[in-house]
């Protein structure tokens, strides 16, 4: 099974925005069996509409369309899709009322042009969209499922999950999908794939795709061979057996979660708190932690030190350590670990201090130095790295590697 996606969207291709959309429907499709090879980025007009849907359905059994049915002129998926395909619009009452409601209850007026969404091909079946105006449509066209979704985000996710996926399934023959994850923290993208590769391509029945984001190495194996499920986990078991045995502790799950997620599980297991002294990541830590819901129970607080008198006065980090050895330095990073578990009374202290650039590095401390600091029951120890990228990439490694020192520690 194929399926295409189309994010219309003028603003996708002219501003810093990206589109994000096609890497979670790619996702989701392939958890039930149906590949993505292919996704376009179009502009608000109908001829790129037309040309893509055009190429799209020469070969996908599910084309997935995203964005342009807003009110606003520029929306024009709707009636794109619907000129290509030959369908009327209809005006459909069951959306109308549900306009009217909503508008009423924030006290704003129906104008003309928010009608445009109560507009319906014939044949269509409505989606409802119970987190915006613009509800999605399904189109059967011949052999091929059309959806028309909304893009922000926080309406198309649910409507996918909830709507999409069971329509799709109900409709089409999918294969199921059987595949492991392995997450990999602290290591590079060609290093891991050096070390791994003569694993994973001995197994021919195995699809294998390497993710990469700054410190963090997501693998995903996906069985391809014949449809016999204990068959398929016995081999990509096998498989995920040899990845940790050559990876060892920079593995650190066997499923999709993040790092922070994990973290937190093993402060909680063993009731243990964090609390954080932050420079050059200027809190990212502290998000990343609090971006997990329930982290109060094991997250104590954080301070963003960024001058040096803030790491004296808030950290009680000693003077003449800065003096002597600068803010970027392993002394000062044990200091501020020290300082911000002895102010908080945190189970541990972690810290982070370093040069993002792209400015301010030296020949002793290129950018990209970066100096960790990790105080507990135990005692105070340090980390020195060295780190590649431009500033965001500094910055997120670092965090990343903050917290994946922890999680090590815990393991």
């Amino acid at each position: 099974m194929r399926a295409e996606i189309i994010a219309v969207g003028t603003e996708l291709l002219t501003t810093p925005r990206s589109e994000s959309n096609s890497v979670f429907l790619a996702r989701k499709l392939r958890e039930i069996g149906i590949e993505t090879p292919r996704k376009w980025v179009v502009a608000d007009r109908e001829q790129e509409i037309h040309e893509a849907l055009g190429l799209a359905l020469k070969e996908a059994d599910v084309v997935i369309f995203t964005g342009g049915l807003g009110p606003t002129r520029d929306d024009i998926t709707r009636e794109a899709v619907a000129g290509f395909l030959g369908l009327e619009l209809h005006e459909d009452p069951g959306i109308m009322q549900r306009l009217r409601k909503r508008y009423e209850r924030f006290g704003m007026e129906l104008t003309d042009n928010n009608r445009r969404q109560a507009l319906v091909p014939e044949g269509a079946t409505v989606i409802s969209n119970q987190n915006g105006t613009a509800p999605g449509l399904l189109i059967c066209h011949s052999d091929t499922l059309i959806f028309l979704l909304p893009g922000p985000p926080r309406e198309l996710y649910p409507m996918v999950e909830e709507k999409v996926l069971p329509l799709i399934t109900k409709l089409k023959k999918t294969k199921p999908l059987w595949l492991k994850t392995v997450k990999i923290a602290g290591e590079a993208e060609s290093h891991v794939d050096a070390r791994l590769s003569p694993i994973y391509s001995a197994y021919r029945e195995i699809d294998t795709t390497i993710l990469s984001s700054p410190g963090i190495i997501t693998l995903h194996f996906y069985w391809k061979g014949e449809d016999d499920e204990s068959l398929a986990f016995q081999k990509l078991n096998e498989l995920v057996g040899k990845i940790k045995n050559e990876m060892g502790g920079s593995v650190y799950a066997e499923v999709d979660r993040e790092l922070p997620d994990v973290v937190g599980e093993l402060l909680q297991e063993r009731e243990l708190t964090l609390a954080t002294a932050e420079s050059c990541t200027g809190g990212l830590v502290s998000k990343l932690v609090t971006d997990i819901a329930g982290s109060s129970q094991y997250f104590v607080g954080g301070v963003v030190c960024y001058s040096n008198s803030m790491k004296v006065e808030l950290l009680g980090v000693d003077p003449s350590t800065l003096e002597r050895h600068g803010a970027v330095s392993s002394p000062v990073a044990a200091e501020m670990a020290e300082g911000i578990r002895h102010r908080t009374g945190a189970s541990i202290g972690l810290s982070v201090t370093g040069i993002a650039g792209p400015g301010g590095g030296s020949i002793e401390k290129p950018v990209g130095t970066v100096f960790l600091g990790m105080a507990n029951e135990k005692g105070t120890e340090t980390q020195e790295l060295l780190l590649p990228g431009d500033r965001l990439t500094v910055r997120l490694r670092s965090a990343r590697a903050a917290l994946d020192w922890v999680r090590r520690s815990l393991s």
